[in-house]
């Protein structure tokens, strides 16, 4: 019987990924910041969320849309805590910001980031429907 290995990346590594998770792309002639969470461990996650943060503190205040991926993220209290400061640190210059992959007890962590941070982040079961509300004016 065959047995799963994990492995664990070295900080260095974690930091030259994280950026190639964080890309704008276009969509209905409009620019979307996506921001792929995906299963992401703690250290990845907060690494994608420095990288998010700052690229979208270099665009205009109000300016930007996010699709936020979290499908198969596993959480932690400091993954948590950083979300919830990334996410209050964005929100100057976020318009608009949809999050999809959220399920099982993903749901009460994203509540709690709601609550804290004070903005509501609709959730959808698509890319293609985070992506038409995004679009919508």
């Amino acid at each position: 019987m065959a047995s799963a290995t994990t492995y664990e990346l070295q900080s260095s590594t974690i930091h030259a990924i994280a950026p190639g998770r964080v890309r704008f792309i276009e969509h209905q002639g409009k620019r979307v910041l996506f921001i792929n969470y995906s299963h992401c461990d703690g250290a990845m996650l907060k690494a994608v969320a420095e990288e998010g943060h700052r690229v979208i503190a270099q665009e205009p205040l109000n300016s930007v849309l996010t699709m936020n991926d979290v499908t198969g993220t596993s959480f932690d209290k400091e993954s948590v805590a950083v979300l919830q400061a990334k996410v209050a640190a964005n929100a100057p210059y976020v318009r608009k910001a949809a999050v999809i992959g959220i399920s099982g007890l993903q749901r009460l962590i994203y509540e709690g980031v709601q609550a804290f941070t004070r903005r509501r982040l609709p959730t959808f079961e698509s890319r293609r429907e985070a992506l038409a509300w995004l679009a919508q004016e």
